[in-house]
Order: structure tokens, then C-alpha cells, then sequence
């Protein structure tokens, strides 16, 4: 029988229930963004979008992945996609 980490699941519904850090997670599900993008996306400021992202890369959700002087994000985490999947069929 498999063990549920319930540490690391409550880490992680912590980091979604915030309804920009969810709105995030769905616009890098569709592709992998730079900190801009997901700013001009949510028409947020970077700040923000910052302090989101890195949320979410601490409770890892996302993964920064280096392109030269940028920083893309993209989500690494099975689970999370699952559940915006699931949130999406609940429209």
C-alpha cells in the first residue's frame, strides 16, 4: 500500500489556493513562460508575479529552467496537472 506524503500534498494545495498562483499554473500548463510573459498574461506586476512563482517553485509545483538571461517556468508536477484538468472539467 502506498504511502501519501500529507506534508508535501498540503504544501501543495497551500501554494494552489491562492486564485492568482491557480491562474498561473494554468498559463504555464499551456506552455513555458518567462516571469514577463506571466505578467502581460494575468496583467499583474513582476513583483508579484514573483513572489507567485516562487511560491509555487517551493512547494514544487514549477521548475525555473535557464534560457540565457532569462528564466522560464514550466509545471513538474503531475499531480497539479491532474488537478487543473479535473478543474477545468467542472466548468
Amino acid at each position: 500500500m502506498q504511502q501519501i506524503d500529507y506534508e508535501k500534498n498540503s504544501q501543495i494545495f497551500k501554494a494552489l489556493s491562492h486564485p492568482i498562483r491557480l491562474q498561473m499554473v494554468d498559463v504555464l500548463l499551456d506552455d513555458e513562460c518567462c516571469v514577463t510573459d506571466v505578467v502581460n498574461a494575468l496583467g499583474i506586476s513582476q513583483s508579484t508575479s514573483s513572489q507567485h512563482l516562487t511560491i509555487l517553485k517551493n512547494s514544487g509545483i514549477v521548475y525555473p529552467e535557464k534560457h540565457g538571461t532569462k528564466t522560464c517556468y514550466i509545471v513538474n508536477n503531475d499531480l497539479v496537472k491532474e488537478i487543473v484538468s479535473i478543474l477545468k472539467k467542472k466548468k
